[in-house]
């Protein structure tokens, strides 16, 4: 069982083109750029313990724009991450999630998913209510059950135009 979770929106994305399914929406430049900066991710999960940051695991949505979030915040912890497509996140089925959650032996997950399901879980967990802007994350310390926690700390994502 895991004992720290961290939520992470991803990034902005771009507008739904004509004929464009919405799973194969990509970042926006100007995201990839501020995620990718000192600014971006390198800041934010620098708030994790050395540990948590070289053992975490990262699940993400296998929309397109989850997988480029997951690559950038791999980037920020050093590289070495595998990204693990987790199904439930795209479907935002909390208790398919809840249930993975309960099953893996990580010591720090990262996810990245998608609005509502990412302030859903937030609140579920942590009874603390967030409204994620892209790119923002909440790390929740998990109790033993893994079933609630304590919201450890949150950063709202960047403004990007």
């Amino acid at each position: 069982m895991i004992k720290k979770l961290i939520l992470v929106r991803h990034g902005k994305a771009r507008g739904l083109e004509p004929g464009q399914s919405d799973f194969d929406r990509e970042l926006t430049d100007s995201a990839r750029a501020v995620l990718a900066s000192v600014d971006g991710f390198m800041r934010s999960f620098y708030l994790l313990d050395a540990h948590s940051a070289s053992h975490a695991t990262i699940w993400s949505s296998p929309a397109v724009r989850a997988l480029q979030t997951a690559a950038e915040i791999d980037r920020s912890l050093g590289g070495d991450h595998e990204i693990v497509h987790v199904d439930s996140l795209w479907e935002q089925n909390e208790d398919a999630f809840l249930e993975q959650l309960a099953a893996t032996d990580a010591d720090c997950l990262i996810a990245v998913g998608h609005i509502p399901f990412m302030n859903n879980v937030v609140e579920r967990l942590s009874g603390v209510s967030l409204g994620l802007k892209p790119a923002g994350i909440a790390a929740i310390d998990l109790d033993d059950t893994g079933r609630a926690g304590m919201l450890e700390w949150f950063v709202q994502g960047p403004d990007v135009a």
